[in-house]
């Protein structure tokens, strides 16, 4: 936009010193001897620069309009919370073991023809107390709607790898207002966002803030066996928001609020909509969550890694300095059959270069039974390739 403005200007001043003014000034058009006439090195006519300089101006200032006129009214937040806060509803659990341990959270109806509701799989799934074994069971639910009415909520299925589950309502015969999906991939940071839930119970709660961090690596929150990364940010998320949605401006629904950060306010981090829509195109299919497995545990190699690993192991290669370690590879798997061994650094895979293990989970997709070659580096930079079939992994 700036520099169409700056070409603009200089045009007009070009028309203006090359006589243009009487025509730019009345409004009328050139003589017709002069409407043909060219000027400047470009060799525009008179008629081309008159259209050329109105097209930029308009070109510009609708540019700058959308750029600029963002909706920052005393109802920017109502909009969208207003679109989206019918499809809100508050999930109270109780375990089929122990009737006095209530939980809850919330979530949001990503169908309202069959009454699914999206929310966080630790909101539905809770260590059963008193038990030998501490095993898990599915806990009994009450969905409560935005107009207060509850229903009994059966849970179809859930994915521990991305913390999400989806529920059934039962007995609900009426088609209820559903939450729309947005791009998790467009989100910048920087951006207004809204969370949705019922923070300690209190239902109808909507808080706001903004995008801190659009793409928060698992790894430096320290999640186990979690597969996907984070939304950060700061608006205000507490026990109870759980599985509720976070909103853009446009009222759709970029993330699923999932945890905070204990010793600190303003941080909280949110799955993002599109390792949702994943999951529930998954459930809905199969019933479940099916992924490719090969069964190797990975970290990324970073400069200061391969120093503690050459620290450690001489034979560890000099001069390599990034790439997918193995440090474990588990019996019996796949990736055990085709010959990876534990100090594995992977370097390729199906072909691409990889530098993290986000990587080859991407390239593995969601097809089993797929054949994937991956180039390793070992002792002394000796380079292998290695054949490894996916099997399924069902979470």
């Amino acid at each position: 936009a700036i520099t169409k403005a700056i070409m603009l200007r200089q045009l007009v001043r070009r028309l203006v010193r090359e006589g243009g003014r009487r025509w730019y000034a009345s409004g009328g058009t050139p003589p017709p001897a002069e409407q043909g006439r060219s000027f400047g090195r470009e060799g525009l006519s008179w008629r081309d620069a008159l259209l050329l300089s109105t097209g930029l101006l308009l070109g510009t200032s609708a540019h700058l309009h959308s750029e600029t006129q963002a909706p920052f009214d005393e109802h920017f937040i109502a909009r969208p919370a207003a679109i989206v806060s019918p499809a809100v509803v508050n999930i109270t659990t109780s375990s089929a073991v122990d009737r006095a341990a209530m939980g809850g959270g919330s979530g949001f109806v990503i169908d309202g023809d069959e009454g699914l509701i999206l929310t966080n799989a630790h909101v539905v799934r809770r260590e059963e107390r008193g038990g030998r074994g501490g095993g898990r069971g599915d806990a009994r639910l009450k969905v409560t709607l935005q107009d207060g009415r509850s229903f009994k909520g059966t849970v179809l299925n859930s994915d521990r790898l991305s913390d999400l589950a989806i529920v059934k309502l039962e007995g609900c015969d009426e088609r209820l207002p559903q939450a729309k999906f947005g791009d998790s991939t467009k989100v910048r940071q920087g951006e207004w966002v809204l969370a949705l839930g019922s923070p300690l119970l209190l239902q109808n709660t909507v808080t706001a803030g903004i995008v801190s961090c659009v793409e928060r690596k698992r790894t430096e929150l320290g999640i186990p066996g979690s597969r996907t990364d984070y939304i950060q940010t700061d608006a205000a998320i507490n026990v109870g928001n759980s599985g509720g949605p976070l909103v853009n401006l446009r009222g759709e629904v970029i993330g699923i609020n999932t945890i905070k950060a204990a010793a600190a306010d303003s941080i909280a981090f949110a799955i993002p909509v599109e390792t949702a829509k994943f999951v529930v195109s998954q459930i809905r299919r199969h019933g479940r969550v099916v992924r490719p497995y090969i069964g190797i545990k990975m970290l990324d190699l970073t400069e200061e890694t391969a120093r503690m690993m050459r620290d450690r192991d001489r034979s560890f290669p000099k001069d390599l300095h990034e790439g997918v370690y193995v440090p474990q590879v588990t019996p019996g798997s796949p990736a055990e059959a085709a010959g990876f061994r534990p100090g594995d650094v992977i370097v390729s895979f199906g072909g691409e270069e990889v530098r993290r293990g986000s990587e080859i989970i991407q390239l593995l997709g969601t097809d089993v039974g797929r054949r994937h070659q991956a180039v390793v580096v070992r002792e002394h930079g000796r380079r292998v390739a290695l054949y490894v079939e996916s099997e399924e992994n069902v979470s």
